[in-house]
C-alpha cells in the first residue's frame, strides 16, 4: 500500500484518519456484520474488509519505495502438551492466527506482545521469550498496510491451559495445535511465514 493519494496534512496533523480504498475519502466507519468486521464508506457506499487507517498512536512508516509499513508483536503460547494456541480472526486478514497486534508508538515490543496476549485471549504472559524479528511484505491488515515487521515471542500457557482462554471479539474458536498440525490449516499469510521460519525454536523450548 502506498500513501501517495493522501493529502499532506493527513501525514502531519496528528489526527486519526480512515480512508476508503475505493474513493480515497476520509469517510469510513466500522461495523460488525455476521461476526466479521467491515468498513463502510459514507461517501461512495463501498463496503470492504479494510481501509487505510492513519493512527498516530500506532508505529508506522513508509520505506524508500513508498510502501506503508506497520510493526506487529505476536505470541506463540504453548500448553503442557506441547501444542500452541490459534484462533480464527473475525477481521481482515481472515484465517487462523496467533495472539498478535500492532505495536503502539513508543511501546516496547515485549510490552506490546504481553498486552495483545491478554487483550485477545485473557492469558498472562508466563516466561515471555523473544524468538525473532521478521519483515513480511504482502502481509495485509485491515488498517491498510501490506507490509509488517513481526516481533515474535513465545510463552507458556500456565496451569489454566485451555480453560483460561477468553477470546476477545477479534477472535473465534480457539484451538490448540502442534506446528505440524497448524501448517495443514488455513493460517493467515504472516502466521504461516513466522511458523515456518521459527519451527525449530518453537519445537525445542
Amino acid at each position: 500500500m502506498r500513501l501517495d493519494f493522501l493529502p499532506q496534512r493527513a501525514l502531519t496533523d496528528g489526527a486519526v484518519h480512515h480512508y476508503c480504498l475505493r474513493c480515497h475519502e476520509d469517510a469510513v466507519e466500522w461495523r460488525t456484520k455476521d461476526g466479521r468486521r467491515q468498513c463502510v464508506c459514507s461517501a461512495c457506499g463501498a463496503v470492504r474488509d479494510r481501509a487505510l487507517v492513519l493512527d498516530p498512536a500506532v508505529t508506522w512508516w513508509t520505506d524508500e519505495d513508498g510502501e506503508y509499513w506497520h510493526t506487529t508483536a505476536g505470541v506463540f503460547v504453548r500448553d503442557l502438551r506441547g501444542r500452541f494456541l490459534f484462533f480464527d480472526r473475525t477481521a481482515f486478514p481472515f484465517g487462523l492466527t496467533i495472539p498478535a497486534g500492532h505495536i503502539e508508538r513508543g511501546e516496547a515490543p515485549h510490552v506490546a506482545a504481553a498486552r495483545e496476549l491478554e487483550e485477545e485471549t485473557g492469558l498472562a504472559a508466563h516466561a515471555l521469550t523473544f524468538v525473532g524479528r521478521t519483515p513480511i511484505l504482502g502481509d495485509g491488515c485491515r488498517r491498510g498496510a501490506d507490509a509488517h515487521v513481526w516481533q515474535v515471542y513465545r510463552c507458556e500457557a500456565g496451569d489454566g491451559g485451555e480453560a483460561a482462554v477468553r477470546l476477545s471479539p477479534e477472535g473465534a474458536t480457539a484451538v490448540w495445535l502442534t506446528p505440524a498440525e497448524a501448517l495443514k490449516r488455513p493460517l493467515t499469510l504472516a502466521v504461516r511465514k513466522v511458523l515456518g521460519t521459527y519451527m525449530h525454536e518453537l519445537a525445542t523450548f
